[in-house]
């Protein structure tokens, strides 16, 4: 029993870091084959999945605060700025008398435009970066001006540790730049993981029962 609720834990715990390693089907093979409790399965991987995420939360916080990282994006934000297009070349040849020179055309004026550059693959590549990051930002800065008020990042932490809308991990990137406490987040994280981890475990029982 200990050593089963051991394992499930530390599944849990490094699924926290790992999100290609899903705990859920780890769960259910759990409670099919050892017959464990739902609510027993449930609680201790929401206890390892919320230990996770709250390291991960202090570490992201810890990173973000950091004097040398921010001179670093300083300097490399630069890099993912829009490239300035080059404008188009314009040659305009003023009419001249005829027999004004060796090479004139005549009179009358030509105008001539040089064809715009051609695409490269690494100007289409950095504009589809820039495209990216500009719209991971936006929905960033919206997620994290919600988050940022209590009464509304409660609610949006339990939702996503309870259905995975919008991904929890996604979540816990916005809080870190957030004033929410980390004891605040556990312990939603814990409720909603919880509530989710025990649903799942009981799908085999379910399953019988239907059968």
């Amino acid at each position: 029993m200990i050593e089963a609720g051991l394992a499930t834990f530390l599944m849990a715990f490094a699924s926290a870091f790992i999100p290609a390693v899903p705990v859920e089907p780890y769960l259910v093979g759990a409670a099919a084959v050892t017959g464990q409790h739902a609510l027993l399965l449930g609680v201790t991987a929401g206890a390892g999945q919320t230990v996770g995420k709250a390291l991960m939360l202090l570490g992201l916080r810890g990173t973000l605060r950091s004097a040398r990282l921010r001179r670093w994006l300083q300097r490399h934000r630069a890099r993912f700025a829009r490239a300035p297009e080059p404008e188009p070349v314009v040659v305009t040849m003023a009419g001249v008398p005829r027999g004004a020179g060796p090479n004139s055309p005549g009179i009358g004026a030509v105008k001539t435009e040089a064809a715009p550059p051609r695409a490269t693959v690494r100007t289409i590549l950095r504009r589809l970066i820039t495209a990216v990051v500009a719209v991971t930002r936006r929905w960033s800065s919206a997620l994290v001006a919600l988050l940022d008020r209590p009464f509304v990042a409660v609610p949006v932490v339990l939702l996503s540790a309870t259905v995975g809308l919008p991904p929890l991990l996604l979540v816990v990137f916005c809080i870190s730049t957030t004033r929410m406490s980390v004891g605040l987040f556990t312990v939603t994280c814990f409720a909603g993981r919880t509530l989710r981890f025990a649903a799942v475990s009981m799908l085999p029982e379910l399953a019988h029962v239907l059968g």
